[in-house]
C-alpha cells in the first residue's frame, strides 16, 4: 500500500509548477511554517514553546502545523496553530482541499519541516505550501531547497537549531 500511496504523491508532486529559489537572508525573513510530528498526547512543548518562542525572539511571524496519526484531535484549530490528523486526509494521505486551501491562502517566507522521517501527510503539505525557500532534513524527494544532513534524534530541536545556525550563517549573493 505504501508503494501506492508514494506512486500518487510523486503523481502530485510532478504536476507543481517550477519555483524560482533564492537562499533566503535570515534578518529579512518575517513570515516562518513550521511542520512538525505530533506525538499522539498532542503535547508538543519543544515546538509549541522552545522553538516557536526563539522564532518569535527573532521578530518571526510563527505558525506552526502538525500531524498526529489519529482520528481524533483534541488541540483547537487556531490560525496560528494546528495539528491534523486522519480525518483531514483521505484513504491515500492526501489533504482534503479545504485544508490545502486554507494552506496555501498566505504566502510564507520560510518553510522548516521538522520531521525526522517521512510522513507523508507533511510531505504534502511541505509540496502544496506558498513558501519562498522551504528547508528541512536531507530527503530525496526533491520538495525541501536546502536540506542539513543530520542522523534522526528525539526531539526536533537539534534540527531546528541547525537549521537556523546555518540560515544564520550562509551569506547569499542573490
Amino acid at each position: 500500500m505504501n508503494k501506492i500511496k508514494a506512486f500518487i504523491f510523486r503523481f502530485f508532486q510532478r504536476r507543481q509548477p517550477t519555483r524560482n529559489v533564492a537562499f533566503p537572508h535570515y534578518d529579512q525573513v518575517r513570515s516562518v511554517l513550521v511542520l512538525f510530528q505530533s506525538d499522539l498526547l498532542e503535547d508538543n512543548r519543544v515546538v509549541t514553546d522552545t522553538i516557536r518562542r526563539k522564532l518569535l525572539a527573532d521578530d518571526k511571524d510563527v505558525v506552526l502545523l502538525g500531524y498526529a496519526p489519529k482520528k481524533e484531535i483534541q488541540s483547537p484549530i487556531l490560525p496560528q496553530s494546528r495539528i491534523m490528523g486522519l480525518k483531514d486526509h483521505n484513504f491515500f494521505d492526501i489533504p482534503h482541499s479545504e485544508l490545502v486551501e486554507s494552506l496555501q491562502r498566505r504566502q510564507y517566507d520560510l518553510l522548516i519541516n521538522l520531521t525526522q522521517q517521512p510522513v507523508l501527510p507533511l510531505e504534502y503539505m511541505t509540496m502544496y505550501a506558498r513558501a519562498d525557500f522551504k528547508t528541512g532534513m536531507q530527503r530525496d524527494n526533491g520538495l525541501l531547497d536546502f536540506m542539513v544532513n543530520t542522523p534522526a534524534q528525539d526531539s526536533p530541536l537539534y534540527l531546528f537549531d541547525q537549521i537556523i545556525y546555518f540560515l544564520k550563517h550562509i551569506k547569499s549573493n542573490d
